[in-house]
Parts: C-alpha cells; sequence; structure tokens
C-alpha cells in the first residue's frame, strides 16, 4: 500500500529533471556584466553572459554536494556545478526545494576530491506531486522566502543608514579623541567550566566566539556564577580571538563566556557602541597581524583611542538612529523564527505528510 498522497508519483530523477555539467569560466576571463556566476561555493560573482535563461537551478557538483542554487533571471552555471536543463513540465521552484530537501552528499564519485557525478544520481527515486501542487508547495514556502528577503534588505539597509549617520557625526568639528573606557563600558565574559556543559534547552545558553557567526548557542550550561552577564538581543559582543569584530547579539538571551566581551555605552546606546569600535578594533587588530594566534586583552582596550562627537551631534545621532538600530535587531529576531517555521515546512511539505492548506494556516499563524 502506498504511504503517499493520491496523486503522488514515484519516478526516477532522470524522468524528472534533466541535467547538465556547468561551464568553466575563470576569474580573468570573467567581464563585468548584470549575470550571476552560479558556483558551489558562496560567491562566484558576475559575467557579461548568461547563457542559461532564467529561472533555473544550479546543485553543487565540486563542494558542497548537491546544494541547490536559485536565479530568477539568466544565469552561469560554473563547471563547480550541475544545472537543471530541462524541468520536463515540472515547477522550477518546486525542484528548486526538492533538491533542498534532498541529501545527495552520499552520491560522490568516490575519488580523492568528492565529486557529484548526474548518472549516480538518475535513478534515485522522488516522489512528485502534481503540477498544482507542486505550485502551491512553492508558493508556500516562497512567502516565506519573501518574507525573509525583505526583512534580509530591511536589515542591510537599517545598517548602511547606521555607518552613514556615524560617519557625518564624527566629521562634526568637535569630535575629540578620548580613551576607550571613557565612553563605553566592556564587561568580560566568565570561564564557564566544560563539566557543566549541557545539550541545548537544558540550563541556560552559552555564548562563545564560535557562535557571534550563527547567533545560535551550540552549549548550554548548568553553572551559576556571581559574576555572570547575560546578554541582550541587540547588545553588542566581541571575539577576543583571532577576529576583532564589534558584533550586534542577534540571538535569544545568553550567558557571555570566556573570551568574548560585551560592549556597552555609558551614555549612548548600542548603535554608537558598534559603530565607534570598529576603527580601533581594526587598529589593534592590524597591529597584532604578525602573531601566529591573535588575542585581544584588557591592556589593549584600555590603551585604546575611540572618536566621540561633540554633544549636539551625538544627540542628533542617537536620535536619528536608535529607531533604525532597534528595528534592524527585530527583523533579525523575526527572520530566525521564519526560517525555524520553513525548516520545519520543507520536509513535511515535500513528502506530503503535511498539506498546503494546513501550512498555510501555520503562515497565518505567523502573520505572513
Amino acid at each position: 500500500m502506498n504511504s503517499f498522497p493520491d496523486g503522488w508519483h514515484i519516478k526516477p530523477l532522470s524522468e524528472v529533471v534533466s541535467i547538465q555539467r556547468g561551464f568553466d569560466l575563470p576569474h580573468h576571463a570573467r567581464r563585468p556584466g548584470p549575470f550571476p556566476v552560479l558556483t558551489s561555493g558562496e560567491t562566484g560573482g558576475f559575467h557579461d553572459e548568461g547563457p542559461i535563461k532564467g529561472p533555473g537551478v544550479t546543485i553543487g557538483r565540486a563542494t558542497n554536494l548537491g546544494q541547490p542554487k536559485w536565479s530568477e533571471g539568466d544565469f552561469w552555471p560554473h563547471n563547480t556545478t550541475m544545472f537543471v536543463k530541462d524541468f520536463r513540465g515540472n515547477h522550477p521552484r518546486w525542484v528548486y526545494h526538492y533538491f533542498e530537501n534532498t541529501d545527495l552528499a552520499g552520491y560522490d564519485s568516490g575519488s580523492v576530491q568528492p565529486m557529484l557525478n548526474r548518472n549516480y544520481i538518475a535513478h534515485i527515486p522522488v516522489l512528485v506531486p502534481s503540477t498544482q501542487e507542486q505550485r502551491a508547495i512553492a508558493d508556500v514556502l516562497g512567502a516565506l522566502d519573501d518574507k525573509i528577503a525583505v526583512n534580509s534588505k530591511l536589515a542591510e539597509t537599517s545598517d548602511e543608514l547606521v555607518s552613514l549617520h556615524f560617519r557625518r557625526a564624527i566629521e562634526s568639528e568637535g569630535t575629540a579623541s578620548r580613551p576607550l573606557f571613557e565612553a563605553i563600558d566592556i564587561d568580560f565574559g566568565e570561564p564557564f567550566g566544560g563539566s557543566d556543559f549541557s545539550a541545548p534547552g537544558i540550563g541556560r545558553p552559552l555564548i562563545r566566539i564560535r557562535d557571534l557567526k550563527t547567533f545560535t548557542s551550540q552549549v548550554w550550561t548548568t553553572e551559576i556564577r556571581s559574576r555572570e552577564i547575560l546578554v541582550q538581543p541587540g547588545d553588542v559582543v566581541v571575539g577576543m580571538d583571532a577576529e576583532f569584530r564589534p558584533t550586534s547579539w542577534l540571538g535569544e538571551p545568553g550567558l557571555l563566556n570566556q573570551r568574548v566581551c560585551r560592549a556597552r555605552g555609558k551614555s549612548t546606546g548600542p548603535a554608537f557602541v558598534r559603530e565607534t569600535l570598529r576603527e580601533p578594533l581594526r587598529r589593534i587588530e592590524g597591529y597584532k597581524a604578525a602573531t601566529t594566534v591573535i588575542h585581544l586583552n584588557k591592556k589593549d582596550l584600555q590603551e585604546a583611542e575611540v572618536l566621540v562627537p561633540d554633544t549636539e551631534s551625538l544627540e542628533l545621532f542617537e536620535a536619528s538612529v536608535e529607531g533604525l538600530y532597534s528595528r534592524r535587531v527585530a527583523v533579525a529576531i523575526e527572520n530566525r523564527a521564519l526560517e525555524a517555521v520553513r525548516d520545519a515546512l520543507l520536509p513535511q511539505l515535500m513528502s506530503g505528510k503535511l498539506r498546503v492548506r494546513d501550512a498555510e494556516k501555520v503562515l497565518e499563524n505567523a502573520g505572513v
């Protein structure tokens, strides 16, 4: 007895899509243009030619095996990828979601360098709904993707505006150089013991250096310390090893671990703190770059100087940006919630275990 919904069918991948290897395009051969070069890595740049008509999908072939990328318009599929040459009547966005939901990493060629070969995956069974159902699934997931994209653009624009206002503020005639500790309070994380580390959900989340890029605590702790620092969303934190970057914490509240510090303004909000720390931290990192592993310490911060605008310019900056900054933090937190909803819906929709009408109710409850 079939365990999938009526109207859904199992087909080999070769009957769902036609896949072809991408084309070589060395960096020296790329010419400025509007067409994205889709590689298996993070970025591929742009070119003045897009030989494949969009919308389209590429799949990582040389690295990030099987991981798809979507292009709304024409694009250049790099030879580190494969691309969908023919969707065979299937909805392109649904095909993208299929690859997004399918782990192809185990189908590499077995050579020294992992490589995905289209012949190895041609016979993979695919559960295929009707084209109408495919479109409905793509619409549901697309609504989430669109909302996440709008929020991301809003956050990017907010950051740019904050930086612009800061540059204007420090260009005022009354700007003066002051010791960093006169303008900013620095709190250092505590050395929580590894014996008290626990799985997520047990105890309280711990913020370590590795979490500053993902804003997700991988380790929690059951330990209680007398001088512990609780970081809130929007607080400015700085990793004290390797790279010194003032980072707006965008995760849930968590305890500050050793080798991470929190910065707060004595009379200013977090936007000013983040912007004013960029240059002194860059300088400190620069003069330590010759060492094998660089560390930020309290003495470095005690000796650092920061630019502080005159009172009027600083008040104008605060009035102009703190609302922007708060909104930027809010949309980042909203995006994390939307991404969690999307990650939960994707496998359920693609397997038919959750039907579109029920997923639409989830979106409605999420405010999408």
